[in-house]
């Protein structure tokens, strides 16, 4: 996939699922990501596996919603899709992160300790930016909830590139 459109792709996902969370409109973000999947799987050389290697992605974020909620770091905005996970919205959030893999995302991806620099800080970041946007909340305390959440998504991002990789081939 062309990477300037896989980015673009991204980050209208991305503010699809964030802005819609902060204003009630909870369904926004997964259906932009549903719509873009289908777009990645049908332009992807295998895409049987392309769809295999996002939902596996999905379901590892899945547990990492669970593990920052379980950890009391955050607080997302929308209801969860059952008792202790996350929205629909935060998982739908690493369905489209994974699309990313193979192109856009593909020189830190690559690298693993880039791929962990990356994620240490830009798990934070991007958490802080949806704080802002009013999709989720950062609980106290707030210095500690971020470093969580960096270190989980230094292990978490990792592990997702591999098993995309791994399924995709």
């Amino acid at each position: 996939m062309n990477k300037l459109v896989n980015f673009v792709g991204f980050q209208v996902c991305w503010f699809a699922c964030v802005l819609g969370a902060a204003h009630e409109l909870e369904w926004l973000g997964p259906l932009s990501v549903a719509l873009w999947s289908i777009y990645a799987v049908r332009v992807a050389p295998k895409p049987k596996r392309e769809a295999l290697a996002l939902l596996a992605v999905g379901v590892l974020g899945a547990l990492v919603g669970v593990a920052e909620l379980g950890l009391g770091w955050l607080s997302f905005r929308g209801a969860p899709i059952a008792p202790g996970l996350a929205p629909a919205w935060i998982l739908a959030l690493w369905v489209v992160f994974a699309s990313t893999f193979e192109s856009s995302l593909a020189w830190v991806t690559s690298r693993p300790w880039l791929n962990v620099a990356f994620a240490l800080f830009g798990a934070p970041v991007s958490y802080l930016g949806g704080e802002r946007l009013g999709s989720l909340e950062v609980l106290a305390p707030r210095t500690s909830a971020l470093i969580g959440v960096g270190v989980l998504w230094a292990v978490a991002l990792p592990l997702a590139a591999l098993v995309y990789r791994r399924v995709r081939s």
